[in-house]
């Protein structure tokens, strides 16, 4: 009897200890997408071809693909497919009209299925709008580092 009560805790602990290995594996969609933005760039380099970010709401994946539409990375959003809480939207900078814009930035956008990442480190330059359990957050990096250069939660 006492081996049974032993082995039944210990089957417990090991179930608990899964349940919790599996929560230190689960990362906040901002840091799951700055990750992305840095294994794109690391892709570019590496294969020294533009590789493309997107995101796949059919998985509910990032992918990273190059020119002929081979995903060379999928990287989980951490959401369940069905989850309509969770939406990703990316949002090309598009350039602004003389230097008057200094004074008064204003960032001029508009939506993409996808950003592109070039062999030498650069991107487009790119705002990503993340909106997941009831939280609202844009994210701007600068276009030739991984480095996030303006947060705003909405």
């Amino acid at each position: 009897m006492v081996l049974g009560l032993l082995a039944l805790i210990s089957g417990l602990v090991v179930i608990n200890a899964n349940a919790i290995f599996r929560g230190f594996e689960e990362r906040p969609l901002p840091e799951i997408l700055r990750r992305v933005v840095r294994d794109a760039r690391f892709h570019a380099a590496k294969n020294r071809e533009p590789v493309f970010l997107d995101f796949d709401v059919e998985t509910s994946e990032f992918h990273i693909s190059n020119r002929e539409n081979n995903v060379l990375q999928a990287i989980p959003s951490g959401y369940p497919v069905d989850d309509t809480n969770l939406e990703i939207i990316f949002y090309r900078i598009l350039p602004e009209r003389g230097t008057s814009s200094l004074r008064n930035f204003t960032v001029n956008r508009k939506t993409t299925t996808h950003l592109i990442f070039h062999p030498d480190r650069s991107s487009t330059p790119f705002l990503v709008e993340l909106n997941y359990d009831e939280e609202s957050s844009v994210h701007r990096f600068d276009p030739f580092s991984d480095t996030e250069i303006e947060f705003s939660s909405l």
